[in-house]
């Protein structure tokens, strides 16, 4: 018989058989309202949707009441990948951000370590990744300038080829670095905003799962880039909104303070760059 695993309030109660649930339900144990889950569930449900279990036995022989205070770490988080690394388990994880991101990211483990979650996002993006640079590829390959620039149509095939395979052997770094940049910068704006209610590790977790999982849409050809843009920024703000437990306006004005920060930047790049190059025509 399945175990059914229990969370409340973020925090994983323990492993209990369904006659223990049942038990534990009449007594006041466990509430209606607590996380559930138990194989071959996708997701977590509430109690009060397990309407299979057996009738409370009159004098339940479960084991003891655990304190109120304990909490005992559970197998069986969300998202699928905390507990096993594994393709099926990636996309179980994916399905799970797409389809309930609420509960998933309510459930999401928001301490653990940087490893799992950022495997996560170089994994899952250098696939999704890959799959649109073929795309691009194979579009430059057969009209360079609509890619790459009227210059492009002056490379070979062969460069071609070679720059985008360059990028794609590279892309695993690209990740790692923006991994990091994007949650620092995002994690400085919640704070900004007041909505950092836990350390840098929750936000960085909650960015990763979600900007990984929305990744996919990249695999659309032509208008990929676009849905997976609009896509990350939408989950994203709720993975932060549940994450740290604040109000929805709190990650969407920090997105805001992001990009105005990113265009700043890049104007002040574009206007140094006009006035060095201006500076170094009148010295000719």
């Amino acid at each position: 018989m399945a175990l059914i695993f229990i969370n409340r309030d973020r925090q994983n109660i323990g492993q209990f058989t369904e006659q223990e649930v049942a038990d534990g339900l009449k007594s006041g144990k466990f509430l209606p309202t607590d996380l559930a889950w138990q194989e071959p569930m996708a997701s977590w449900q509430p109690l009060s949707t397990f309407t299979s279990l057996p009738e409370p036995s009159i004098e339940p022989a479960a084991a003891p009441l655990l304190p109120e205070d304990s909490v005992i770490p559970s197998s069986r988080p969300e998202p699928a990948w905390e507990r096993t690394e594994s393709m099926g388990a990636m996309v179980e994880s994916v399905k799970s951000v797409i389809a309930q991101p609420v509960s998933t990211f309510q459930a999401m483990p928001t301490e653990g370590g940087f490893a799992k979650p950022l495997k996560f996002y170089i994994l899952l993006g250098w696939l999704t990744g890959a799959v649109a640079m073929i795309y691009q590829g194979a579009a430059s390959l057969i009209n360079p300038s609509m890619m790459l620039g009227e210059e492009a149509k002056y490379l070979s095939g062969p460069v071609l080829a070679g720059i985008f395979i360059g990028v794609v052997i590279l892309m695993p770094l690209f990740l790692l670095i923006g991994a990091f940049v994007s949650a620092g910068l995002m994690h400085v704006a919640m704070m900004v905003v007041g909505g950092a209610k836990k350390p840098f590790e929750t936000t960085f977790r909650a960015l990763a799962y979600a900007s990984a999982s929305t990744s996919v849409a990249q695999v659309i050809p032509l208008c990929g880039a676009t849905l997976y843009m609009v896509a990350s920024i939408i989950y994203s703000v709720i993975a932060l909104k549940e994450a740290h437990q604040t109000e929805i306006w709190r990650p969407i004005v920090a997105f805001v303070i992001v990009f105005l920060l990113c265009c700043g930047v890049g104007i002040g790049f574009v206007g140094l760059t006009a006035a060095v190059a201006g500076a170094a025509g009148s010295i000719k």
